[in-house]
């Protein structure tokens, strides 16, 4: 099985950048003049310096794909980490004037066996091979797809681009400041909320044929007094054999958490809600496979 390998970052940042930068210019698409060569390199030099303090390590084909995001003029710089997870990273980035998100997956600590499993039922993907890198390119394929149908329709983050195992998205935030989560909210139209969220996951359903598959307050943020759907990494499409198991997963962390807020809310009424029938009592027993 093929893997990548995780190279720790040298203790020397100048060896790290000269090799790295000299794999990138035998690319002819980045033969970059003189004073943008520099220009990057400078921003290159921070974001290691950046992962070096925040104790973060990339196999060098990682950091190859984020530098190229630079050199491509895709992205104008690396900010900073919005979020750190044992499966991804989540950094903050500039393109001209607009923020960005970066989402890198780790290629050493995925799941391979869960995305897998995901993937393999999604008819818009065909897996000859279940190599890790096929496996974590078509997941970052996936999210991307997921994104892009989604945004079309509700109120979530736009992709922008995807390559290997990176996805840029538009930054929810203000001013460079990341949305806060529904679970850190205080003292909000709880009942409103709710209808948003509710109508939210029937179109999600009904017009862009998608389950979230990981909805709960902690994959919602608020945004100018709205509700914005993140993180479509798990979503699926309706055809897809967990789409339903998933779907009453989301409706139970969604009423669980709004009854709390002392709104009234029955997941199998929401489940109803959005599909128009009655939950199917295997689909329900399957949850705990998840």
């Amino acid at each position: 099985m093929s893997c990548y390998k995780v190279m720790p970052i040298a203790k020397n940042i100048d060896d790290e950048l000269y090799e790295l930068n000299k794999l990138l210019s035998e690319k002819e698409e980045f033969q970059l003049d003189r004073e943008y060569q520099k220009e990057i390199l400078e921003k290159e030099r921070k974001f290691l310096e950046d992962l070096k303090t925040a104790n973060e390590v990339f196999d060098k084909r990682t950091l190859m794909t984020l530098f190229s995001l630079l050199a491509g003029k895709h992205l104008t710089e690396y900010i900073g980490i919005v979020n750190s997870g044992k499966e991804a990273v989540v950094f903050k980035a500039r393109k001209g004037k607009f923020y960005r998100a970066v989402k890198v997956y780790r290629v050493a600590t995925c799941d391979f066996k869960t995305m897998s499993k995901y993937i393999q039922g999604d008819p818009r993907f065909h897996l000859r091979k279940s190599s890790r890198r096929q496996i974590i390119h078509a997941w970052v394929e996936k999210e991307f797809r997921n994104l892009r149908r989604a945004s079309e329709i509700i109120n979530a983050p736009k992709a922008r681009l995807r390559r290997e195992n990176v996805l840029v998205m538009d930054f929810v935030g203000y001013r460079g400041i990341p949305a806060p989560k529904l679970k850190d909210m205080q003292d909000l139209d709880w009942e409103k909320y709710f209808k948003i969220i509710k109508e939210s996951m029937k179109k999600l359903y009904e017009e862009g044929e998608l389950v979230h598959g990981d909805l709960s307050e902690y994959n919602i943020l608020v945004k100018d007094d709205e509700p914005v759907f993140i993180d479509f990494s798990q979503s699926v499409i309706t055809q897809h054999p967990l789409a339903h198991p998933l779907l009453i997963r989301d409706c139970i962390n969604i009423c669980n958490f709004f009854r709390r807020k002392r709104v009234d809310c029955n997941y199998k009424d929401l489940y109803k809600y959005i599909t128009g029938k009655e939950i199917d009592p295997i689909d329900e027993a399957m949850i705990k496979q998840l």
